[in-house]
C-alpha cells in the first residue's frame, strides 16, 4: 500500500505539537499543584508561628489553655479551609471549632513526632493525599503542655489543577486542529513541487517533455523545480536530437537498395529492411542458416570468429540471384562482440553486364573471324594457283570484297556504339521537316524494292511533321528500318511508310508484310547482335547492331521506338519524335499512338 509523504509529514508535525503540548501541560499541572500545596503550607505555619507567637508562656497552664481556646473560638485568623486542634500530651482533642470534635484522640505521624518532643513545625499531606496536617508544639520553660493541630483541605487545589486540565485538554484539542491545519497548509507547500515532479517524471517516461513546471517559490524546492525544468528541456532536446538521427537512419535503412541483416551472438535474425526481405524473398525465418540456407559453408560462430578482427565478403547465388554480402561485427561500449551486420548488394544486373561482355566480345569476334576466313581461304587459294583462271579470279573477289564490305559495316557500327556509349556522339541539333527526310528514304530506296517487285508506298495523315533534331541521325534510322523491310520481305511484298501526328508527337510507322518477327523474340530484337534467323541475317549482310543503334539514335532524340509483329503476317515499327517546342520531358508509350 502506497503511503503519502504529505500524510506522514502531517503525523509526524500532529504527533510532535501532542507530544509537546501533553509534555507542557503536565509540567505546568505539576507546578501549579506544588506551588498551591506550597502556598497552603506557607499559610499553615505562618498562623501556627503566630498562634504560638500570642501565647504567654509566663501564665500558668491553665491560662495557656484559655487563651488558645479562645484563639480557636474566634477565629482570630483566617482559617478558611483548614480546622485547628488543641491537643493534650495524649493526643486528646481538648478544643476544636467544632464541638462534636472534642474528644476524639489523634495520633498522625506529625503528632506523634511533636509528642516526642520535636521543637519545629511538623507539616505535610496526610495519607489520603487528599488534606495536609501540621502539629506544632506548645512549651513553657521547655516543656511541652499542648500540640496545636491544624488540616488543611487541598480540594481547591485539586478543583483548580481539574480545571487547569480541562483547559489543557481543550488547548490539546485545539492545537491538534490548528496544527493538523497548519500542517496541511505546510505539506502542501512542500509536497506540491515534489507531486508536480512526480506528474513530470511520469509525463517524461511516456515521452511528454515540452512542457515545464510553474516555480512556485524562491527556495530549495524552487531551485529544484527549475533544475528539473532545465533537466527535461536538455533531456528533451537530446531526444529530438536522438529521435532525428534514428529516423534519419532508419529512412536512410528502409530505403536503401542494399539489404540489412543484423544477427546476434547466437545467430538469430534481430532486424531486416524492406531491400533484404525483398531481395532474398524472407518469411518467417529467424536464423543465419535459414536465411542463407547451403549456400554458405561456414556455420555462424565458425564466421563470427573468423571476422572477429576483419570483415568478410561473400558472393552468394540465391532464387537465381547474385548477391555480394559483407559481414561486419557490432560492438557495445566495452569493445565486447555482440553480433554481425550484414550488407547485401544485388549485383545480378552486374554479373548480366559482365556476362553480356563476354558475349559481346565472343559475338564481336564471331562476326569477325567468319568474314576473315572466307578472305584467308579465298585468298590462299588464289595463291595456290587460282590465278589462272579468270572466272575464278572475278567470283573469289567479289567474295573477298563482299566479305571486306561486311567486315567494314559491322566495324562502322562498332564504332558508332562505342561513340553512343562512351557519350561522344554529338547531335547537330536542327529543325528537320520529317515528311521530306522520309520521302527522301523512300526515294533511295525504291530502287532496291523494285528489284524483289515490292511496292513501296507513303502515307501521309496530316502536315507539318516538324521536329527538332539531328537529320543525318533521324535518316539512319528510318534507312535501317527500310533495309530490314526490304531484306526480310518477299517478292510481291507491300511496305508502307506513314507519318502521322497526335496531340503530342509525331510518328513514322514502317510496316511490312513479310515473314514476321516471333513473339519470343520481340524483346530482345534491340539487343546488339541479336538476330531472329542468324543464318538467313549473315547471309543478306545484317550485322545484328542497326536496332540496337537505331534504339539508342531515338533514346538521344528523347523518343521512342517500339515493334508489333506477327508471324508470317508482317512487322511494323513506330518512330515517335515529341513535337518542335513541346516542353514534356518525357515521352510515354501509350503517347505513341495513332490518333
Amino acid at each position: 500500500m502506497k503511503r503519502s509523504i504529505r500524510w506522514r509529514m502531517v503525523s509526524i508535525f500532529v504527533l510532535l505539537v501532542i507530544i509537546v503540548m501533553m509534555a507542557s501541560g503536565t509540567l505546568i499541572v505539576f507546578q501549579t499543584r506544588n506551588y498551591e500545596k506550597n502556598l497552603i503550607e506557607e499559610d499553615m505555619i505562618d498562623i501556627a508561628d503566630k498562634i504560638v507567637g500570642s501565647i504567654n508562656t509566663e501564665e500558668s497552664e491553665r491560662e495557656i489553655e484559655n487563651s488558645l481556646a479562645s484563639i480557636l473560638t474566634q477565629n482570630e485568623y483566617s482559617l478558611k479551609g483548614k480546622s485547628l486542634y488543641l491537643l493534650d500530651l495524649k493526643g486528646t482533642i481538648r478544643h476544636a471549632q467544632t464541638q462534636s470534635a472534642i474528644g476524639q484522640t489523634v495520633y498522625t505521624p506529625r503528632v506523634l513526632k511533636v509528642l516526642s518532643g520535636s521543637t519545629d513545625n511538623e507539616y505535610g499531606e496526610m495519607d489520603d493525599s487528599v488534606d495536609m496536617d501540621l502539629a506544632r508544639g506548645v512549651f513553657k520553660e521547655g516543656e511541652l503542655k499542648f500540640v496545636i493541630y491544624m488540616v488543611a483541605s487541598t480540594t481547591i487545589v485539586q478543583e483548580k489543577i481539574q480545571a487547569m486540565v480541562m483547559v489543557i485538554i481543550f488547548a490539546v484539542l485545539l492545537a491538534i486542529v490548528l496544527s493538523v491545519v497548519l500542517a496541511f497548509l505546510f505539506s502542501n507547500f512542500l509536497t506540491k513541487p515534489i507531486y508536480l515532479l512526480t506528474l513530470k517524471a511520469r509525463e517524461m517516461a511516456k515521452g511528454e517533455l515540452d512542457n515545464p513546471i510553474e516555480v512556485l517559490s524562491n527556495d530549495e524546492i524552487g531551485e529544484l523545480t527549475s533544475n528539473f525544468n532545465s533537466m527535461a528541456s536538455s533531456l528533451n532536446k537530446t531526444l529530438a536530437e536522438i529521435a532525428s538521427e534514428k529516423n534519419k537512419m532508419e529512412t536512410v535503412i528502409t530505403h536503401m537498395t542494399d539489404g540489412i541483416l543484423v544477427f546476434d551472438n547466437f545467430g538469430i535474425l534481430m532486424h531486416k529492411n524492406p531491400a533484404a526481405i525483398r531481395m532474398l524473398k524472407l518469411g518467417n525465418v529467424l536464423t543465419f542458416r535459414e536465411v542463407f540456407k547451403k549456400k554458405i559453408e561456414e556455420d555462424y560462430q565458425t564466421l563470427l570468429q573468423e571476422i572477429e578482427f576483419e570483415t568478410r565478403k561473400l558472393s552468394v547465388d540465391l532464387n537465381e540471384q547474385f548477391y555480394s554480402v559483407n559481414f561486419a561485427k557490432y560492438l557495445d561500449k566495452d569493445g565486447t562482440i555482440l553480433g554481425l551486420i550484414c550488407v547485401i548488394q544485388d549485383i545480378t544486373e552486374h554479373k548480366k553486364l559482365e556476362n553480356m561482355q563476354k558475349e559481346f566480345v565472343a559475338n564481336v569476334s564471331h562476326e569477325l573471324r567468319t568474314p576473315l576466313t572466307t578472305i584467308k581461304s579465298y585468298a590462299e587459294t588464289l595463291l595456290d594457283g587460282g590465278v589462272d583462271d579468270p572466272m575464278t579470279i572475278s567470283s573469289f573477289l567479289g567474295v573477298i570484297n563482299s566479305e571486306s564490305d561486311r567486315m567494314t559495316a559491322l566495324v562502322k557500327d562498332l564504332l558508332e556504339l562505342s561513340r553512343i556509349d562512351n557519350n561522344k556522339t554529338v547531335l547537330e541539333e536542327a529543325v528537320i521537316d520529317l515528311l521530306r527526310l522520309v520521302t527522301k528514304s523512300v526515294n533511295n530506296y525504291q530502287i532496291h524494292a523494285n528489284k524483289k517487285n515490292q511496292f513501296m508506298s507513303i502515307v501521309v495523315d496530316g502536315e507539318d511533321f516538324i521536329v527538332m533534331g539531328d537529320g543525318n541521325r533521324i535518316e539512319q534510322v528510318v534507312k535501317n528500318l527500310l533495309s530490314n523491310a526490304v531484306k526480310y520481305s518477299g517478292d510481291h511484298a507491300e511496305i508502307r511508310v506513314k507519318l502521322s501526328s497526335n496531340r503530342r508527337y509525331h510518328m513514322i510507322e514502317v510496316s511490312d508484310t513479310g515473314m514476321g518477327i516471333p513473339e519470343e523474340d520481340l524483346e530482345h530484337i534491340f539487343d546488339r547482335f541479336y538476330r531472329v534467323d542468324k543464318a538467313r541475317s549473315r547471309a543478306m549482310g545484317g550485322t545484328g547492331l542497326g536496332l540496337a543503334i537505331a534504339k539508342e539514335i531515338m533514346d538521344m532524340h528523347k523518343g521512342l521506338i517500339k515493334v508489333t509483329s506477327l508471324i508470317n503476317q508482317g512487322t511494323k515499327f513506330t518512330l515517335c519524335f515529341p513535337k518542335y517546342n513541346y516542353e514534356d520531358e518525357f515521352l510515354l508509350e501509350e503517347d505513341c499512338e495513332e490518333m
